[in-house]
This record gives structure tokens, C-alpha cells and sequence, in this order.
């Protein structure tokens, strides 16, 4: 491939999304490498006007060409792009390290709010894309450039020049190979290799177990095959390669210094496959894929060998006789031998029973619901609701079924914990009210891109609850919904505000409420507008106006993302001011009686 492949997808970006029309090529280099690397897995939308607010490239950007958090990490990750497209030139580790130094030192002085000499979308895109990441996530820094190195040296010198530079932040390079190869992929959509071979020590040097097999395999065949076959090779697996620079650093060490004790340091791959043959020293596999050692083989891949070595390979053949039995064994197996590596908790809940039942019962409301990596939605699920990923509905659940809104926005993780998971996903779980909420979801999104715009909010309040109170918003909404199918009465939790335990048990039930829509409205997402105005208004805005006054009172800092971070101060201070303003303000009241199918109540 050449720069022409690139050409090619940019000018097709271009074409496809005519926002972009009359932007900088190297502008769509940095959206084309977003798209490809964020934005395309299945149930994980493309926005192109949401994706252009990402962009931060121009004038005093710091060194930043985009920031925006990560849809495919668990913790909203915060991704700080610095992208080069170039058409001839070369890339130096002085570029690198430039650039780098640029990047370190502007994150330094946004963290210290010194942002005088920074543009306003450079700092606005960051603290948005700091409020929203959870306390466990990260910022990583990804470099992306149509640079390709002229040989494994010199992509090796320029990887370690970046790596070596940092210790704070999590870093990631992607030349023109990776990018191509990555694009590939996502259009193609292979999630095993059809047919390939790789090199064993010894002529016929195998050890079987039932219809599978041990053997040693060479480096240097291993590096050729993922050379070949890029990021497909790891289709199967529960992630692609995620870095850890202990791990990458421990493996290139051995590879440099020790390779002939590869071997005993190293645990080797696992392969997957529906059939292989043994041939003299070669191993030949049909549609396969490696389930575990992605990290072992991507650094393999990239990496000089000078003397070739051997490490462990465990071929293992697919057992079933349909598909679905093929699938589950190989899940299965890739559960079990990465269970002690970071892979996502969603990963490993994919298959089970109730997440089987639950998309059985969201298809039934007209939703795709996609579990596990590589499944696509079909064409007739044309809307963006009516597609729902594992963690979308968890954090939905947690937030809105649960009344969990601090939690679902800075602690999500929370939703794979037995006592909120079976409530969320299990047999409680009310199909109607999921599809609902990505309803609810899906107009909230529209609702902070377009509808607060030049509204007049005031911005160091009221605004920042708009943009950023989502979570609160759904389970403001369910609350007043499951007061009024009778889930539960305001007079019954109003003397257990003070008792938060007492409280969370009630508020949690769903009694017999299937939907939170029990009619079809025909302004209904305008309905939703004016909701979500007056929640963000009146109750949110309000909620943190009191407690920024007394913070300053008390000489401390509230941000709005501590604020909306705490399930406590939803239970607190919001649910009061929210049943208050739903008893005075007669278009809240008969908005939400429209949407629950009730006439207003006597004021």
C-alpha cells in the first residue's frame, strides 16, 4: 500500500460527511485516524458534528490536535491526539521528542489552569474531557502520522524515543502501516485469519492433547505472520493490544539481550482454530485466531530480531458443531487464559444467560443489543437508539433503575458488582424501559449539541449541569416516572432523605413498570427538550448554585464534575428541589404525566 491508500479514505471522509468538505487535508488525516481507532465498533456511533468539536488544531493548541474520551474504555479514558500527515517527508526523533515535550508542557499548564496562551478550544475539549473520565481512567497521548519508518530499526528508535520521554501518561504511536491496516480491518471485518502457516523448532516436534497440540514456534515466523495479517490475527481475542510498558519493556529486553531463554520467561500464545495440520516443520491453521499473547506478538512484530528464537504455542482446535457452540468454546478459552490480564468486565459477561435473555427481550422492542466484540447491527436498526452495547445499558441502569447517577458517571464499574449487576441484566430487568432510556439517551445528545446553544444559561452554573449532567437527567426523569405508576410515593422516601441506606432500597424498585413512554407522542422529542431544560435549570443549576455558594463560603473548590460525581448529593439536595419543581412548574408536571400517560394533577 502507499500514501494513496490514505488519499483514498480521506477523500471518501470527505465526500461522506460534507462538514469536513472544506477542511485541511491533514485535518481529515486526524478525523479518518479517530473514526478507525475509536469510533468503530459496532454500537459505538460516528458523529461527525460531535467529532469535529474534538478538533483543536490552530493557532497557541499547544501541541494538541484533538482531545476527546475514549468510547471503547471502560473509564472514559481521556485521549490527547497529536497527528502528522505527512506526503514526503521524514519523521526524526527530534520531531518526536518536540512534539512531545509540547504536548507534556501544555498539559502541565492547563492542570495548573494556566491557560492564558492556549486557544479556547484546547482548554474547553480538555476540562469537558477531564469531567467526564471516571476515577479510574487515564489520559493517554496517541500520536498518529502517515510516516512509515524505512525498516523495524528505525520505527523501534522512534517508538522508544516517545515511550522513553514520558512516565506519567500512557503512550501510543501508529504509523501509516498500522493505520492502513487498522482500516482494513474495521472495513473488512474478519475476526479470524481464513488460512496461513507458521514455522515449528522440529520436523514433526508436537505434544497433543485430544484434538489439540503444543509446539514451539519461531519468532521470526511469527513476526511474518503478524506482518501479514495485522490486527485480524488477534480477531478473536478478548482486546487487541493494549500497552503496558512493564510487560513491553520486560519482553524487548529478553528479545535484545537473552533471546534463547524466550522460552522459559515468556507464557507464548494460544490459538483457536476449526482445523491445522502438522507439516514437517511447518503448522498450518484454518480460521484461526490468537485468543491470548496479543502483547507477546504484537512487541514480536515490531521489533529487530537478529537471532532467531522459538516460544510456546497452544493450538487449540475449535470444539461444537454449529457456530454459536464454535463461538462459545473459543470465548470461553480466551475468559480463562486472559484472566489475569486488564481485558473488559463486559467482555467477560458476553455470553452469559441473562445477557442472552435480555437481547432476546430488547429485540422485541426493536433494539440490537450487542454483548461481544465483532457482532454488527443489521441494516433494519437504522436509529441510533435502536442499537445498545452491554456497558451503555449498565451505565444507563445504574444511573436511571438504580438512581445511581454519581456513581454510573465517575464509578461505572460498579454495575458488574452482584448487588447492582442481576438488577440491571438479570431477571428483574425491564426490556421497555432499556429501550426507553437509549430514546432518552439518544435525545440528550442532541439536546446538549444543538438546543443549549446561545440559550443565555448562565455559564459558571447552569451550563456546566447541561453539558455535563446527563446521568442525573435520567434518573430524574425515573424517578418522577416510577412516582407515577405507583413504584412508589413521594411521602413514602420524603422522610428517608436523611437515611440514605433506608432510601437507596425503595427508590431502586421498579414494581410492575415496563416502559417509562406508555404513548406514542407526536412531539415527543420536543417534549424531552423542554424536560431536560428544566431539570438543567431549575433543579440541577439550582443544586449546585447552593452548594458552589457554600463551598466559596467555606473557602473550597466545587467543580461541576465533583459535584455530579456523588450519588450523595443527588439523594440529598437534588430529589428534594426536583419533586418541588415538579409540583410548581406546570410544564414539568404535565410533560412528565403526557410521557407516563396521565392528566396533569390539581395544583
Amino acid at each position: 500500500m502507499s500514501q494513496d491508500f490514505l488519499d483514498f479514505h480521506i477523500e471518501r471522509l470527505r465526500e461522506k460527511y460534507p462538514v469536513y468538505k472544506n477542511y485541511q487535508r491533514y485535518h481529515i488525516f486526524t478525523i479518518l485516524c479517530i473514526k478507525y481507532f475509536f469510533f468503530s465498533e459496532a454500537g459505538i456511533s460516528f458523529d461527525q458534528d460531535i467529532v469535529e468539536e474534538y478538533l483543536t488544531d490552530g493557532a497557541n493548541d499547544g501541541g494538541i490536535d484533538a482531545i476527546f474520551n475514549d468510547p471503547t474504555s471502560e473509564s472514559n479514558d481521556v485521549i490527547i491526539v497529536q497527528s502528522k500527515f505527512y506526503e514526503n517527508t521524514e519523521l526524526g526523533t527530534d520531531n518526536v521528542a518536540g512534539e512531545l515535550y509540547k504536548i507534556n508542557e501544555t498539559l502541565k499548564k492547563i492542570q495548573s489552569n494556566k491557560v492564558s496562551e492556549f486557544n479556547e478550544k484546547v482548554v474547553s475539549a480538555y476540562r469537558n474531557a477531564t469531567s467526564q473520565m471516571e476515577d479510574n481512567g487515564s489520559i493517554r497521548i496517541v500520536f498518529f502520522t502517515s510516516y512509515q519508518p524505512k525498516n523495524k530499526r528505525e520505527r523501534n528508535k522512534l517508538d522508544k524515543s516517545m515511550r522513553d520521554y514520558f512516565g506519567k501518561y500512557d503512550l501510543e504511536m501508529n504509523f501509516r502501516s498500522d493505520i492502513e491496516a487498522q482500516i482494513e480491518m474495521c472495513d473488512n471485518g474478519k475476526l479470524c485469519v481464513d488460512y496461513d502457516k507458521i514455522i515449528i523448532d522440529d520436523k514433526d516436534n508436537y505434544l497433543t492433547y485430544k484434538d489439540s497440540v503444543i509446539v514451539n514456534i519461531s519468532a521470526s515466523s511469527l513476526q511474518d505472520l503478524q506482518n501479514r495479517r495485522r490486527n485480524g490475527l488477534l480477531g478473536m481475542n478478548l482486546r487487541y493490544y493494549v500497552r503496558q510498558k512493564a510487560v513491553d519493556t520486560g519482553i524487548e529486553k529478553t528479545i535484545h539481550e537473552e533471546p534463547e531463554n524466550f522460552w522459559y520467561k515468556n507464557n507464548g500464545i494460544v490459538i483457536i482454530c476449526d482445523d491445522y495440520k502438522i507439516d514437517g516443520k511447518e503448522i498450518k491453521l484454518w480460521n484461526f485466531s490468537i485468543v491470548n499473547g496479543g502483547q507477546t506478538t504484537n512487541r514480536i512484530g515490531k521489533i529487530d530480531i537478529e537471532k532467531d528464537f522459538y516460544l510456546q504455542c497452544k493450538v487449540i482446535k475449535s470444539e461444537g458443531t454449529t457456530t454459536q457452540m464454535k463461538d462459545r468454546f473459543a470465548l470461553d478459552i480466551a475468559e480463562a487464559t486472559n484472566s489475569q490480564k486488564p481485558i473488559k468486565k463486559a467482555d467477560l459477561k458476553a455470553n452469559t444467560p441473562e445477557q442472552m435473555r435480555l437481547k432476546e427481550q430488547l429485540n422485541r422492542y426493536h433494539v440490537y443489543y450487542i454483548t461481544k466484540k465483532g457482532d454488527k447491527t443489521p441494516k433494519q436498526y437504522s436509529e441510533p437508539f435502536q442499537t445498545a452495547t452491554l456497558e451503555q445499558v449498565g451505565k444507563l441502569g445504574l444511573a436511571a433503575v438504580l438512581q445511581m447517577p454519581g456513581s454510573s458517571r465517575s464509578n461505572s464499574q460498579r454495575m458488574y458488582n452482584d448487588e447492582y449487576y442481576y438488577s440491571i441484566f438479570g431477571n428483574e430487568a425491564k426490556a421497555g424501559v432499556i429501550a426507553d432510556l437509549l430514546r432518552l439517551s439518544y435525545y440528550y445528545n442532541k439536546f446538549v449539541k444543538t438546543y443549549i446553544k446561545d440559550k443565555g444559561y448562565d455559564e459558571k452554573t447552569v451550563l456546566p449541569m447541561m453539558k455535563n449532567g446527563r446521568t442525573f437527567q435520567y434518573a430524574c426523569i425515573v424517578f418522577l416516572c416510577k412516582i407515577n405508576y405507583g413504584v412508589f410515593t413521594y411521602d413514602t422516601i420524603a422522610g428517608m432523605l436523611n437515611n440514605t441506606d433506608d432510601l437507596k432500597i425503595v427508590i431502586r424498585g421498579m414494581g410492575n413498570m415496563e416502559k417509562l413512554i406508555s404513548v406514542n407522542l407526536q412531539n415527543e422529542e420536543e417534549i424531552f427538550m423542554e424536560i431536560f431544560s428544566i431539570i438543567g435549570d431549575e433543579v440541577l443549576g439550582y443544586c449546585f448554585e447552593t452548594a458552589l455558594y457554600k463551598a466559596e463560603e467555606e473557602q473550597r473548590t466545587l467543580a461541576p464534575s465533583d459535584y455530579l460525581k456523588s450519588d450523595l448529593n443527588y439523594y440529598k439536595d437534588v430529589i428534594k428541589r426536583l419533586w418541588n419543581r415538579y409540583k410548581q412548574n406546570r410544564k414539568l408536571n404535565s410533560d412528565i404525566n403526557l410521557i407516563c400517560r396521565k392528566e396533569e394533577i390539581d395544583k
